[in-house]
């Protein structure tokens, strides 16, 4: 298996190998269409670009939160049409920090896929040591058939999340900016604030100032900090299930284990008015 994180150099000496798949998931949730513009005028020699709202997302729903998980129909047609099978090395990158990476990571490794690696400093780390970028848009490859199904026992919904909501087994982990948590700015959402009983790790915080991943120490021991209660079930979450991957992310690179994900988060949380609200 593939290490988690890649540098920039190691993409650099496998990028001509036949088995690399390479996809590029720049995203921005606010300007919608600006990562696949970005992509148009240059990315990473033979990457595809992967929109987060068209290959990772399904139609939303009254209570599905604003990026539910796709068919697994849909997104088994999506592997299956970009020719990846059990020889496939994969690298993702987004435009630097990973947060739309992580998402595909994760979606991967939830279907079983674990050859694939995120672009530690995404483009703007490739960029920063002028390595190969295009603008031809490359060929898929051969299509396959290969069948998937997701791993419901790593998956949290809202229906679990509420008969959780005051059990001490478990530890929720909100990957969302802090003035977002406390519920003083809500750019995005309709609501303002936190589950009650989840604490704050922003998901920036598992980078340098650089906008790499830490060391794995360091991560390590930021993570065993947030669990001083030692709890055996860490779920995840953010505003709509795409930042909460990045922290799952890093909590599996740096050793701290594997954790489950509330796909619909925040804002699957609030479209039930029964749910309870924290802020501050």
């Amino acid at each position: 298996m593939s290490e988690i994180v890649i540098q920039p150099e190691e993409l650099k000496k496998i990028i001509n190998k036949n088995n690399l798949k390479i996809f590029d998931c720049r995203f921005n949730l606010l300007k919608k269409e600006l990562g696949y513009e970005s992509y148009l005028k240059s990315h990473i020699q033979n990457a595809h670009y992967v929109n987060l709202e068209k290959e990772l997302s399904s139609v939303v729903t009254k209570h599905s939160g604003r990026h539910p998980l796709p068919d697994i129909n849909d997104f088994s047609n999506f592997l299956n049409n970009q020719g990846i099978n059990n020889s496939s090395r994969i690298v993702i990158y987004d435009e630097e920090n990973n947060s739309m990476s992580a998402r595909l990571w994760w979606m991967l490794k939830l279907v079983g896929i674990k050859n694939c690696s995120v672009l530690d400093g995404g483009f703007k780390a490739w960029n920063s040591l002028d390595l190969p970028v295009s603008s031809s848009i490359p060929i898929p490859s051969l299509s396959e058939k290969n069948k998937y199904s997701y791993n419901e026992e790593s998956l949290v919904s809202t229906d679990n999340l509420m008969q959780l909501i005051n059990d001490e087994s478990h530890l929720l982990i909100d990957a969302r900016e802090n003035i977002r948590f406390l519920g003083k700015k809500e750019p995005i959402d309709k609501k303002g604030g936190h589950i009650p009983g989840a604490i704050n790790m922003p998901f920036k915080n598992n980078l340098d100032e650089n906008g790499k991943f830490k060391k794995k120490s360091d991560l390590l021991e930021m993570f065993q900090n947030l669990n001083q209660t030692n709890v055996a079930q860490i779920i995840n979450m953010c505003g709509s299930g795409v930042t909460a991957c990045h922290n799952y992310l890093a909590m599996e690179y740096c050793g701290f284990g594997i954790s489950k994900l509330y796909v619909g988060s925040w804002s699957a949380w609030i479209s039930h008015d029964e749910n309870e609200i924290a802020r501050e």
